[in-house]
């Protein structure tokens, strides 16, 4: 368990943090605090998990990769080769699209809003992946995985993908406003 100094330490600067974020009194942008306030709530929630909350999740875990992978018998998603462990991963057999697939999956997942540009995405899987994709090759990747309907491209934004299959644009949101190309 993770003792009770590091807890304290952890409240200390989520509380820190609020306070420069409220008082406007800080060097970071307004997007970089809610960043560190969203990872640092999410260890303090999980430093305070009971031995019972993670069996349970597990078992959420396990219900929804089974219900995966009966309700697509034929082939493996990248939601069920994401969902297993390093050792059961080792056994079944993955071609390199299966791979690339997962490793943009996984990437656009960990983006902010889960979506994120072509030029971003060549970056992350070059740092990720040890791997140069050229521009052509992803966008054709990025393509089939489209029309396979496990990506999809954000309405209204060219060159930028998402894993929400409901996203709607909105001209003038402020999320959008803020990302790079």
């Amino acid at each position: 368990m993770i003792d009770q100094e590091l807890s304290s330490c952890l409240i200390q600067q989520i509380s820190f943090l609020r306070d420069s974020l409220e008082g406007g009194k800080t060097q970071f942008s307004y997007s970089e605090i809610e960043t560190q306030l969203s990872v640092l709530e999410r260890v303090k929630d999980y430093i305070g998990k009971t031995e019972s909350d993670f069996d349970s999740q597990t078992v959420a875990d396990d219900d929804a990769l089974l219900a995966d992978v009966l309700n697509n018998p034929e082939n493996l998603t990248p939601f069920a080769v994401r969902s297993l462990p390093e050792d059961l991963k080792e056994e079944i057999s993955l071609n390199d699209t299966d791979k690339f697939e997962i490793d943009v999956l996984n990437l656009v997942d960990r983006a902010k809003n889960k979506r994120i540009s072509i030029n971003n995405l060549l970056i992350a899987l070059r740092i990720t992946t040890g791997k140069t994709y050229s521009r052509t090759i992803l966008n054709n990747r990025l393509y089939r995985m489209v029309k396979k309907n496990i990506l999809f491209s954000v309405p209204g934004r060219k060159g930028l993908y998402t894993t929400n299959n409901n996203v709607r644009h909105q001209v003038g949101n402020e999320d959008d406003m803020n990302l790079d190309f």
